[in-house]
Parts: structure tokens; C-alpha cells; sequence
């Protein structure tokens, strides 16, 4: 007496053997040029972000480097004084107060308008920060924001070659989709011609 033995596939080994057999390399004769060209377009799309990934870390880190570089830079010509008021704020937009102020920075005097906190009246001091030519320029940057910005990069470019990605793969089979839906049409209408012809 002979017993049949039964090995069942557990269903996580049952889609990798449908997706094996789906592949462009699969010698199943079902599978149509289509489909052996999105499954390889598929494999390209997941090769490519996966690349991204170191590539999107050098460009995040030049950028961090260069980006740090520039700040250190802009720092070291940077530095602050104290100046006063010589007149009330003027409004000139909204939370935005600027007024003209007076400094005198180790004997060199300079006036010059600037943006102010909200709420300071004239002769009120505060601080400003002065460039290498003596002139108000902006706050000096955080060295974070080098950090921000390389963070950026890199995201922008995963997420950017991510969507390119998607897209394509996609748009492309879309397109696969409707040729083939054409083509099934196409071969129904051939194949039921001749039905027609014999029931006349």
C-alpha cells in the first residue's frame, strides 16, 4: 500500500516561486515579450535605488563639507557690535521693524538702517553684526545648517530617483497594459469570426 505524501509550501516560498518564474531569465513559454521587458524593467528600477543610496550619500556629504566650508568662512569675517537707535521702528511688513542705527566699533563710527526687534524704541541699543568691509550684514549661519543642508541633498536625490522610478515603471506598464489589452481584443475578435460565420 502506497501513501501519498503531501509537502505543503508555506506561502512565503510560494510567491518567490511565482515571482522566480515571472522573471525575464524564465524559460515559461507563457510569458510574453511584455512581460519578460516590465520584469526587467522592474529589476533596473530597484537596481537604481539601490544605488541611489551610496550615491545620494557622497552628494549629501560634499555638500555638507562645502556647505560647512562656506560657513566657517563667512563666520571668520563676521562680527558683532553694539549700536543705538536714533529713531523709532517703521513697520515694513508684518513682524518686520526696521530702523536707522549709530555704532562705533573700536573708533570706526557708522550709520546705517537696519531690521530691529519688534518692540525697541529709539535710543535703545542692541546688537549687529558687521562684515570685513564695516557695513551690517547678516547673523552669522549655525554650523547645524551645514548639516541640514547635506541631509537635504540627500534626501532630494533618494527621494527624487524614487519617484523617477515609480513613474516609469508605471507609465511603462500602463502602456504594456494597454497594448495588451489591444492585442487580446484584436485575437478575441479573430477568434470569434468564424463562430459568427458557421451560425449563419
Amino acid at each position: 500500500m502506497s501513501e501519498h505524501v503531501i509537502i505543503p509550501i508555506h506561502s512565503s516560498w510560494r510567491q518567490v516561486i511565482c515571482w522566480w518564474a515571472r522573471q525575464p531569465w524564465s524559460p515559461n513559454p507563457l510569458l510574453r515579450k511584455s512581460d519578460r521587458f516590465e520584469a526587467l524593467l522592474r529589476l533596473v528600477a530597484v537596481a537604481a535605488v539601490i544605488v541611489a543610496v551610496p550615491v545620494a550619500g557622497a552628494l549629501g556629504t560634499a555638500a555638507y563639507t562645502e556647505s560647512a566650508a562656506q560657513i566657517h568662512t563667512e563666520n571668520v569675517t563676521k562680527h558683532r557690535t553694539n549700536a543705538v537707535l536714533t529713531e523709532d521702528p517703521a513697520k515694513v511688513a508684518t513682524y518686520e521693524y526696521h530702523a536707522r542705527v549709530r555704532w562705533d566699533d573700536n573708533g570706526v563710527r557708522g550709520t546705517a538702517v537696519v531690521q530691529v526687534p519688534r518692540g525697541v524704541r529709539a535710543d535703545a541699543q542692541i546688537t549687529i553684526w558687521l562684515g570685513q568691509d564695516g557695513a551690517p550684514t547678516t547673523e552669522p549661519r549655525k554650523p547645524a545648517a551645514a548639516a541640514m543642508t547635506g541631509i537635504g541633498v540627500g534626501v532630494l536625490v533618494l527621494v527624487s530617483t524614487w519617484l523617477v522610478g515609480w513613474s516609469m515603471v508605471r507609465g511603462i506598464g500602463w502602456l504594456l497594459d494597454v497594448r495588451r489589452s489591444a492585442r487580446w481584443a484584436y485575437e478575441w475578435r479573430q477568434f470569434s469570426r468564424p463562430i459568427r460565420e458557421d451560425r449563419q
